[in-house]
């Protein structure tokens, strides 16, 4: 019956538990009663020092009085410089009298509480005969103040007089004290002489018992509770094969026979889950790999905005200084009409070029929130194209460049915003004429590209586009190879051009050619539209 009660370890941790507690009681006991004695010992000890120290600064304060007292006298000087002194002595009784009051109250044995007591009144006597010198004194101060003589004679007599009765009775009473304290020294000596052995037992015992204790409760209970240990952490490095022997019936051998079973759970889990890493695995590859793409395409589009506000700045300070510097010259100034007048064309054509760029700006923005109001109507293609050649036929020729335009011999018209498809068609002719050299041509072509489309291409036969920055031409700030070049732009007419034709339902297209040998160079733009289909007319052919 026992031996099936102990084979629980509820019971054996029951049994260790209890002789840790009684131990443990037993031993906080005994420390316990040694403090108790212990603090006795040593407050007494401590009162005694304190009533010494007490003692000794009593005599030196005494000492200062009758010096001060003198001093007083033989000056004939005011009787407060005693105040202080007399001060002094007086908080030194008091505080004697209530280390006194303590140890009495302290002491438990009756006799040394009568004797600490017995001390009270060599105290009060001492305080009396002070007392009455100090009134001797002030009869001095006063009577010396007033012209007497063998005043100073009459002081130090009662000085001697109290010396010889005050001296006495202060030795005694420090006599008193350092035996007081040499008896608690002597005390705390025996009483640790006592304890030793004591502890030195009871340390011995306390082992004795926790070996027992531990041999027959705790080792084996510590070695299966190892054989676990280490078996998982075989199997947190993973090695999942990992069993444990199970001997016995107790609460330990069932949770050893749970965890064979949980280690036989965890292989076939690891099996799954390791065909599940790999899977994930390919994932993560794949989408590492487009978030790389797209950091490096957002990397290049925030290179591309700080250069572009760079350049923004320079060129709206640029036509903003020469106005300014046209106006300050002419206020100064006291010139002739000519002078005015060729002033104020300076600054309105820096005030296009800014408002141009302003205006430029705007459509930026506009693109940035979405915002686009278009009016839609049915806009002729010819018309359209006439008006963009009057507008561009001057900057042609300031660069030496020739604008040809081909309407084909076709009527074709296309439902748009006017205004806004001849500002992108503008904006792809500047392009080509900044990117054309001296002497060059810059076509511009309409026609139809399918049944239900009109095809409006600008082309040109500058240096072409690199082939590394084709891909990215349409986007927006970006300006490649030639971003250094004065004339190359914000980066911003392609982009924008893309967005307000597929605002229209349409789409854009760029071919670039660069030199090579037996090709020339050249760019075209080809813009598309749906085109009107009932107002697609076939014209007569010259």
């Amino acid at each position: 019956m026992w031996r099936s009660f102990l084979r629980s370890l509820r019971v054996r941790m029951a049994l260790l538990l209890a002789a840790a507690v009684l131990t443990t009681v037993a031993a906080g006991l005994a420390v316990v009663w040694t403090f108790v004695i212990a603090d006795d010992h040593v407050e007494g000890l401590a009162s005694a020092q304190r009533r010494l120290e007490l003692l000794s600064s009593l005599s030196g304060r005494v000492g200062d009085y009758a010096l001060v007292a003198m001093q007083t006298t033989e000056a004939k000087g005011q009787p407060d410089r005693l105040s202080l002194p007399r001060k002094r002595v007086q908080e030194t009784f008091v505080r004697l009298d209530e280390e006194i009051a303590r140890a009495v109250v302290r002491s438990s044995d009756d006799e040394q509480a009568t004797l600490i007591a017995a001390r009270s009144r060599v105290l009060a006597q001492m305080r009396g005969r002070f007392d009455f010198l100090d009134r001797q004194a002030l009869e001095s101060i006063r009577d010396a103040r007033l012209g007497q003589a063998g005043n100073v004679e009459r002081l130090r007599t009662a000085m001697d007089t109290f010396a010889a009765a005050f001296g006495p009775s202060l030795s005694q009473a420090i006599e008193e004290e350092r035996a007081t304290a040499n008896a608690a020294q002597a005390a705390m000596a025996e009483l640790r002489a006592k304890l030793l052995p004591g502890a030195i037992g009871g340390v011995g015992l306390a082992t004795l018992l926790a070996l027992a204790a531990y041999r027959a409760l705790a080792r084996p209970l510590v070695s299966r509770i190892s054989q676990v240990a280490s078996a998982a952490a075989d199997i947190a490095r993973g090695r999942t094969d990992i069993r444990l022997p199970v001997r016995g019936h107790d609460e330990l051998s069932l949770a050893m026979m749970r965890f064979n079973r949980m280690a036989s759970q965890l292989a076939r889990k690891e099996a799954r889950l390791m065909a599940a890493q790999a899977r994930l695995q390919e994932v993560i590859d794949e989408r590492t790999a487009e978030l790389r793409g797209a950091n490096e395409r957002l990397s290049d589009i925030d290179r591309a905005r700080r250069r572009f506000f760079t350049d923004v700045s320079h060129e709206l300070r640029t036509p903003l200084t020469v106005i300014l510097g046209e106006a300050d010259v002419t206020l100064r100034g006291k010139g002739d009409e000519a002078a005015l007048t060729a002033a104020l064309t300076t600054i309105r054509s820096r005030a296009r070029r800014l408002h141009r760029r302003v205006e430029d700006l705007l459509r930026v923005a506009r693109s940035e929130s979405g915002q686009l109001e278009l009016e839609l109507e049915p806009v002729e293609i010819k018309d359209l194209l006439a008006d963009v050649r009057e507008a561009m036929e001057p900057a042609a020729r300031a660069r030496g460049i020739a604008l040809v335009v081909d309407a084909g011999d076709f009527d074709l018209q296309v439902e748009a915003d006017g205004d806004w498809m001849r500002q992108v068609i503008e904006g792809l002719v500047a392009n080509a004429l900044r990117h054309s050299t001296y002497g060059g041509t810059v076509r511009l072509i309409a026609g139809i590209d399918s049944a239900d489309t009109v095809a409006v291409a600008v082309s040109d036969d500058g240096e072409g586009i690199a082939e590394a920055d084709l891909p990215h031409v349409f986007e927006r700030f970006y300006r490649g190879a030639q971003a250094d070049r004065e004339s190359s732009g914000f980066g911003i007419g392609l982009a924008l051009a893309r967005w307000v034709v597929e605002r229209h339902s349409g789409s854009i297209s760029l071919d670039s050619r660069t030199a090579a040998p037996g090709r020339a160079p050249g760019t075209t733009v080809t813009i598309r539209l749906p085109a009107l289909a009932h107002r697609l007319v076939i014209g007569a052919r010259s």
